[in-house]
């Protein structure tokens, strides 16, 4: 019995060691994209489902999961890339609206010792379409999907308490590659390693932000104030891949950029604006923007490396925000378990907009040119650009109180067909 006391302090001293510590260190760190398309009016276009950006053959397409890897030293097939229409039938597409396209969100872990997590992505209004490592679920799947919503996906990962374990190979130009960049901890599913959790997706909803278009200016406007975006910034590429950036301050609940700032920021030779960013101001004022939301400086970095060819290279007339968190929470719910002791979410909407002086002169080029007419001129969202041109021509010939042409509604629905069938 005189050994009873000493037993009971070992055995509250093994219970110590092998506890968790008090002021153990667990946080999630969480950057990605929304890409969306606006008409003059206002509204989300239908299309935005097309890609530019090549992934690693060792990303996994739409629906699989842990269970359906091929055994270790098996070779795998070739995956089916999401480009395009790589993901579904076509049917799927014709009795769905894309207007959203959610471009590598990458979860970050930071551990002072290993732990086993599960993550779960919700998307009410849209679809997981690539992910790796690969979750244990997912839903709905390919012989079960039916419409672009109610996404589930959960992973389960051990995030490991080092941070430069193997991962696979990916050709340092490739824009998978700039994620890794981050000395985040490395994070283990099955056999599968990376830097990060890594998903993709598809959906539909409207911003909050509210953008539209008249006589060649835009007006921004948000409903309530805690939906006012941090930072707001409107780009021009010129077709030389050239950009130029302006800052847009939201005063209260709206703000109005004028027809003559948009022509300044198109003159890409003029050097007199002092308001004007260019060149690498304007990268340095992206990384800002995310840090000051709550990313590190090396994720900040990793972000905007990953996006700046789409961001500042890609020709177009677009906006760049940093998404309240609110909104984030809502769209994507994200829950980890256990729950770590910091999570930040920050998402940059790009939103290419499109002005009621460019859908005009679009659709009179297409009068002009018809059937000659290179839907593939009009870029990457040439779709969603030409669905809203069909809806200007509609609208106005019933202004001018006629009945839109038969022969010009064949043309542009079989355009729209055209961009549709690209890539």
């Amino acid at each position: 019995m005189r050994n009873k006391p000493v037993l009971t302090l070992l055995f509250l001293f093994t219970a110590f060691l092998s506890a968790p510590s008090a002021s153990a260190q667990f946080e999630a760190h969480e950057w990605g994209t929304f890409t969306s398309l606006v008409g003059s009016n206002g509204i989300t276009q239908n299309g935005m489902y097309h890609e530019d950006e090549q992934l690693p053959a060792f990303v996994h397409g739409f629906g699989v999961t842990q269970r359906d890897l091929p055994p270790p030293l098996t070779p795998q097939p070739p995956r089916r890339p999401c480009r395009s229409k790589g993901c579904f039938d076509d049917d799927f597409f014709d009795n769905n609206v894309i207007t959203q396209k959610m471009e590598t969100p990458v979860i970050y872990f930071y551990s002072d010792q290993q732990r086993s997590v599960d993550v779960n992505v919700r998307f009410p209004e849209g679809v997981v379409t690539e992910t790796f490592p690969a979750p244990v679920a997912t839903s709905p799947t390919s012989g079960s999907i039916r419409e672009a919503a109610n996404g589930n996906t959960t992973f389960r990962v051990d995030v490991l308490a080092t941070k430069n374990d193997s991962v696979p190979f990916v050709e340092p130009t490739n824009i998978y590659a700039h994620a890794r960049a981050v000395d985040s901890n490395t994070v283990r599913a099955g056999r599968e390693q990376e830097k990060f959790i890594f998903y993709r997706g598809i959906g539909r909803f409207q911003p909050r932000l509210g953008i539209s278009s008249r006589n060649g200016g835009l007006h921004l406007d948000i409903e309530r104030s805690e939906d006012r975006p941090s930072k707001v910034f409107l780009v021009h590429v010129n077709e030389a891949g050239h950009g130029q950036m302006l800052r847009v301050n939201i005063s209260k609940n709206s703000a109005s950029v004028h027809p003559e700032e948009i022509a300044a920021l198109r003159q890409h030779e003029a050097r007199g604006q002092a308001e004007i960013l260019r060149g690498e101001d304007m990268s340095k004022a992206l990384v800002y923007a995310v840090t000051q939301a709550g990313l590190k400086a090396d994720e900040a970095s990793a972000m905007i490396r990953t996006w700046e060819h789409g961001y500042l290279q890609v020709p177009g007339l677009r906006l760049l925000y940093v998404l309240p968190r609110a909104e984030v929470d809502q769209v994507l719910p994200l829950t980890i378990s256990p729950a770590p002791e910091k999570v930040e979410r920050v998402f940059v909407g790009r939103i290419e907009v499109l002005l009621d002086t460019e859908e005009n002169a679009t659709l009179d080029r297409v009068l002009l040119e018809r059937e000659a007419f290179q839907p593939g001129s009009l870029g990457r969202f040439a779709e969603p650009m030409l669905r809203r041109v069909l809806e200007v021509y509609q609208a106005r010939e019933t202004t001018r109180g006629r009945v839109p042409d038969y022969q010009v509604l064949q043309l542009l629905n079989g355009l729209i067909r055209k961009a549709a069938s690209a890539n």
